[in-house]
């Protein structure tokens, strides 16, 4: 299969697209060491990077939206982006290195939202696939439910205090495992339009997500460890919105 390339035209916003998606993991990622760790050194060091990526998004994200209204494509999109970034940029700065929980999941969501929302951009920049046309209303779908059990392990992580033997933690597990299903089948319907090796990543991240959670919730791993859980989880939505937006 002939690699994908963008059109001549959003090479550009493809790169942009892909350097604020790649800043945007980074950021999740010091976020999430920052929450799960106690205050010292690498906290500080963790949070220092978290400020550097979430300033270099910041700006991946405005010379996107500049690029987008020069070239007048992909506007809607990249102006969500950048509502997305004013938002956290306002919402980190009032409520400071120690957000109360409401403040914590809103950062935490909108940070995971800006993530697909430049990997579906990216996508929207690439080579379409008519042959899989047919599975675009089934990618949307569990292009949702991923983003819906994100969120749900989002409000767990930073809003609900669980003290065993609680349930709730299982029924996240239930329905990650759900969804893992249904992003696998959609790297089956994939695979089975011709595009075997986009198929067979999907199947691969959505696995990796499922054992990420499934240790995390079994095993008591270190911090480090720990951090597979919602990294994988934001790169299987981005996997799933750029999947999507190829289709769509």
């Amino acid at each position: 299969m002939r690699a994908p390339s963008p059109e001549k035209r959003l090479v550009a916003g493809a790169a942009l697209a892909a350097a604020g998606w790649a800043l945007m993991l980074a950021v999740l990622g010091a976020s999430a060491y920052i929450r799960m760790s106690a205050p010292g050194a690498d906290v500080e060091l963790a949070r220092g990077l978290h400020r550097a990526s979430a300033s270099l998004a910041g700006l991946a994200v405005l010379l996107l939206a500049a690029w987008a209204l020069w070239r007048r494509r992909l506007v809607a999109g990249t102006l969500g982006a950048l509502a997305l970034i004013v938002f956290l940029a306002v919402l980190g700065r009032a409520t400071g290195s120690a957000p109360p929980p409401s403040a914590a999941l809103g950062n935490l969501a909108g940070g995971l939202a800006l993530a697909t929302l430049l990997a579906w951009i990216f996508g929207r920049a690439m080579e379409r696939w008519p042959a899989a046309a047919s599975a675009r209303r089934f990618a949307l779908a569990v292009l949702a439910a991923t983003a819906a059990q994100a969120a749900f392990g989002g409000w767990l992580a930073t809003c609900v205090p669980v003290e065993p033997p609680s349930l709730v933690p299982w029924v996240h597990a239930a329905t990650g495992v759900a969804a893992a299903a249904l992003a696998a089948w959609l790297g089956v319907r994939l695979a089975r339009a011709g595009l075997a090796r986009s198929g067979a990543a999907l199947i691969v991240l959505a696995a990796l997500a499922l054992a990420a959670g499934a240790t995390s919730l079994l095993l008591d791993l270190p911090i480090l460890a720990l951090l597979a859980h919602p990294l994988a989880t934001a790169l299987l939505l981005s996997a799933l919105a750029q999947l999507a937006a190829r289709i769509a």
